[in-house]
């Protein structure tokens, strides 16, 4: 018996972005419930075995009255545009990794009109400071905490999945028991690998067996208190700390301020991004995986998910989702006086490894019972099912849409040509540039260098490009074809 289709929204592999790591490990065991394909802005993505991978332009034609089962998967960051553009689109479920959404509106380019839009309903309590704000652009740190844009994702979806209690709650008290009826708590799923024995790891990095190693991983941003950390290992002079991800030095300059610690010199260093063999060797050589997090807002964290798999002991902020893990499975930091209490944990931790690896132990415990990927995969399977006939708020009026043309692509094909078939657009257009197949485009492009900058009248400014494959083979281009004005010039 066929299965049903199931299409998600949602970056995947190689894209430096944890979401797309859950998203892949996600449909990899939804695959056993669904005919799965992944709609993705990049059409090389790596999506699991028998995953096909489709344009997200196109994806929503398929699904069948609006009534598809549909998933999205949906951050705060700008690789989540095309999600948010497919929810506005086709309704389904969307898991909701971050409720906070202003960054991602801002990177993917709201005006102030619109993100003045997104704060109508905004809490009475910050709802004019909030209008302040976006009307003057003078966006803080702070906003990114107190502005709430998950109200339309709420009223978009037919459900909507979040990965603990304090973001539901969070939820609940912005928007009301009414607009949140349909959320549900689904653990973050735990990754679906073997750790490799901590000696192995260790021989692998050079780490000496018997040294007290601190790991921390992800996006270094300015709400995982390095700035905390730091102090704290500048009191534990037993400590090494590796930190296993992509510095971001327009949040927290982290090279920068471990530079400027003399005390951490040579037993401090950032490894940057690292390949999925590496990350996993990474944490599980260490003796502690530190995950603070201050302020919170709510979010996941796909690193402490690792940890949990690897049996690591991990050291949490005593705050948001976090608070409600078990007290036996974690070790917390509370938030007052987070540093010296760091710094005691840490040292403790290092005097007892035994202390370190009961905890480590009880961590993977608790969570290949809760966050186990086939247990999670079930109750996204009986959610999709069950919110299928749940009515959503209407899709909010869109701009016009861009002008689409379509022209043959070939040797005949002449730069008067195009202009003349963009001459009467003004604005976004979108040019399809046909051709036979694959094999005659790239035949075109090699007989012909620079191509498109040779087709391409001056006015006409090229915003994105797409490769497109099967009957409708060519080059897919998003063009903005200028102002009048700049074509007399």
């Amino acid at each position: 018996m066929p299965l049903d289709r199931l299409t998600a929204f949602t970056p995947l592999p190689p894209e430096r972005n944890g979401i797309a790591d859950y998203a892949a490990m996600l449909l990899g065991a939804l695959a056993r419930h669904y005919d799965c394909e992944a709609a993705c802005e990049d059409w090389l993505a790596d999506a699991p075995p028998g995953i096909a991978v489709v344009d997200p332009a196109l994806a929503h034609r398929a699904i069948a009255g609006g009534d598809g089962r549909v998933l999205h998967q949906l951050g705060n960051n700008p690789g989540h545009g095309f999600v948010l553009e497919a929810l506005r689109r086709v309704p389904g479920v969307t898991t909701l990794h971050d409720p906070g959404l202003l960054h991602l509106r801002q990177t993917a380019g709201a005006t102030r009109d619109t993100l003045l839009a997104g704060l109508r309903d905004a809490p009475p309590a910050f709802a004019r400071y909030a209008r302040g704000v976006a009307a003057e652009d003078r966006w803080s740190r702070a906003d990114h905490l107190l502005f709430d844009m998950a109200g339309e994702v709420l009223a978009r979806s037919r459900a909507v999945v979040v990965h603990s209690r304090f973001a539901r709650n969070r939820l609940r008290a912005l928007h009301g028991e009414a607009a949140t009826a349909h959320v549900e708590v689904i653990p973050h799923l735990l990754p679906p690998f073997a750790a490799p024995p901590r000696e192995e790891a260790r021989a692998r990095l050079g780490v000496p067996p018997d040294a007290f190693l601190v790991c921390t991983a992800g996006f270094a941003t300015s709400a995982k208190r390095f700035d905390w950390l730091i102090e704290a290992l500048e009191a534990v002079p037993a400590a090494h700390w590796v930190h296993a991800g992509a510095e971001r030095p327009e949040e927290f300059p982290l090279s920068a301020a471990i530079a400027e610690r003399p005390a951490l010199r040579g037993r401090a260093r950032v490894a940057g991004y690292l390949s999925e063999a590496a990350l996993t060797d990474h944490v599980a050589a260490a003796d502690a995986l530190v995950n603070l997090r201050f302020p919170s807002a709510g979010e996941s964290s796909g690193s402490l998910a690792r940890g949990f798999a690897a049996g690591v002991c991990c050291v949490v902020s005593d705050t948001g989702a976090y608070a409600e893990l078990p007290r036996d499975a974690v070790l917390r930091v509370p938030l007052a006086g987070a540093a010296p209490a760091l710094a005691e944990a840490l040292a403790a931790l290092a005097a007892e490894p035994a202390r370190a690896r009961a905890i480590g132990e009880a961590g993977r415990r608790f969570a290949s019972t809760e966050m186990a990927l086939p247990a999670v995969a079930l109750r996204y399977r009986a959610l999709i099912e069950a919110s299928r006939g749940r009515p959503v708020a209407s899709r909010p009026a869109a701009p016009a849409k861009p002008v689409a043309l379509a022209l043959a692509l070939g040797p005949g094909l002449t730069a008067a040509a195009v202009a003349r078939a963009l001459g009467g657009v003004e604005g976004p257009c979108r040019l399809l540039l046909a051709a036979p197949d694959l094999v005659s485009l790239a035949d075109l492009s090699l007989e012909r260098p620079g191509l498109l900058d040779g087709l391409l009248p001056p006015w006409a400014a090229l915003r994105a490009i797409r490769v497109l494959d099967g009957p409708c083979a060519g080059l897919l281009l998003d063009v903005d074809a200028g102002q009048r004005g700049a074509r007399a010039a």
